[in-house]
């Protein structure tokens, strides 16, 4: 469902000429780790990467379009014990039914990304993009 909404507001917003800002968000993740539940999880977040890959090649092809994947937190602590991707098997064990204070990662893709570097608070995003906003657009 999360791709399938991301792609209709991809198409709703795209002919605004002052560009649009989307956010969206994988929150069965998030249910997932609170509920330690790995099949859900692996499931949740395979949607979620569908969801990127849409974002990612809707960047790719208007080339002016910034895509951010982060979260607010991490929840569960799961350490993936062992996997094989040609089994199609993978084992982890939780650690909490919580939120951890394990850093997350931010990814950054498209113009002005180098913007979203470092290490910094997750609040500092706000405020990253908002000076992105204000940066000229490049000519298409």
């Amino acid at each position: 469902m999360l791709v399938q909404s991301l792609k209709k507001t991809i198409e709703l917003l795209s002919g605004h000429k002052n560009g649009f800002f989307i956010m969206t968000e994988g929150a069965q993740v998030d249910y997932g780790g609170h509920a330690n539940d790995l099949p859900y999880l692996v499931t949740e977040l395979h949607d979620f990467d569908k969801t990127v890959a849409a974002a990612l090649a809707f960047a790719d092809k208007d080339g002016e379009t910034l895509v951010l994947v982060t979260a607010d937190h991490e929840t569960g602590g799961l350490t993936l014990l062992e996997a094989s991707a040609d089994e199609g098997r993978i084992q982890g064990q939780f650690s909490t039914n919580d939120h951890t204070n394990i850093m997350v990662p931010v990814y950054a893709y498209g113009p002005h990304s180098d913007e979203f570097t470092g290490t910094y608070p997750n609040t500092a995003i706000f405020h990253k993009i908002l000076k992105v906003l204000a940066l000229p657009r490049s000519p298409k």
